[in-house]
């Protein structure tokens, strides 16, 4: 039996993903990986980055975020290039087709019982214990594993996620709820209420704090790896391994054994991605 490493947001980064490969020793042979969403895109390398995982997948647990689901709704024609859109040299690939479409039916949230370690992209809702949570990401990975994948992918951007379940007025609504939560989420307020830009507005900062800090409150038991939030930063708790460093703004990129009492954490510099002064 090999290690078990867990990743940070890789981002299309994929010669520093090799380089912190390499420093862990990691084999493909006997070791797995878990890789906290956000793979593709931002970074130059998204194409290497997707074919090898692809070729890797046996050895892979993957959780989807919001980059990941952003590329495959470019894949699918859904939403035009964004402006920090790197993706061009993927999509044009003729692999491509085969590596997005295995791409589109990884889960949003994985938990191994054995490890006691629960995997998402960003967050999870405060008043959802791990069953409840696990329930809410199969919802969204039936749907991208369906027949009308495309359909559920377009009303995803057709209007914004409430900011809280309780203004869900329909499953459409539900399901956006679901994936802002699992693959966009930050600041929370102690009665469910999020903010979906990355900061809270200066006159209700005060009653927003980080997900996880009422998510632990509630739910004592669990223990949570997560990225997406690089102006956090790395995070190692007891029972929380937030491993978002910034690889893809120049800072690092994490990683952490997570098969010992005790995780260890080893990074890499991303100095190559250091963003120029405007």
């Amino acid at each position: 039996m090999g290690a078990t490493y867990a990743l940070g947001d890789v981002q299309g980064c994929c010669a520093p993903f090799n380089a912190l490969l390499q420093k862990i020793s990691f084999d493909a042979q006997h070791d797995r990986l878990w890789l906290a969403g956000d793979l593709l895109n931002r970074g130059p390398d998204s194409r290497p980055l997707l074919k090898k995982l692809f070729n890797w997948q046996d050895r892979l647990q993957i959780v989807l975020g919001n980059h990941d689901l952003y590329a495959l709704s470019r894949w699918a024609g859904i939403v035009p290039a964004k402006k920090s859109d790197t993706l061009g040299t993927l999509l044009s690939d003729k692999n491509a087709g085969d590596w997005l479409d295995w791409l589109r039916q990884r889960p949003l949230l994985h938990h191994d019982e054995a490890l006691g370690w629960t995997m998402v992209h960003a967050a999870i809702h405060p008043d959802w214990d791990i069953s409840s949570a696990t329930e809410h990401a199969l919802q969204v990975q039936e749907a991208l594993c369906g027949p009308h994948w495309k359909r559920f992918l377009k009303s995803l951007w057709a209007a914004p996620a409430p900011d809280c379940w309780e203004g869900c007025r329909n499953e459409e609504d539900a399901q956006r709820f679901r994936v802002a939560v699992f693959t966009r989420a930050r600041y929370v307020t102690a009665d469910g209420r999020f903010n979906w830009p990355s900061t809270p507005p200066k006159d209700l900062e005060h009653i927003y704090a980080p997900w996880h800090q009422w998510f632990f409150e509630r739910q004592p038991s669990a223990a949570i790896i997560c990225g997406h939030w690089a102006t956090q930063g790395l995070l190692v708790h007891e029972r929380l391994l937030a491993l978002d460093s910034g690889c893809v703004w120049g800072r690092q990129l994490s990683a952490a054994r997570i098969d010992l009492s005790k995780p260890q954490i080893q990074q890499i510099d991303c100095p190559t991605y250091v963003q120029p002064n405007h």
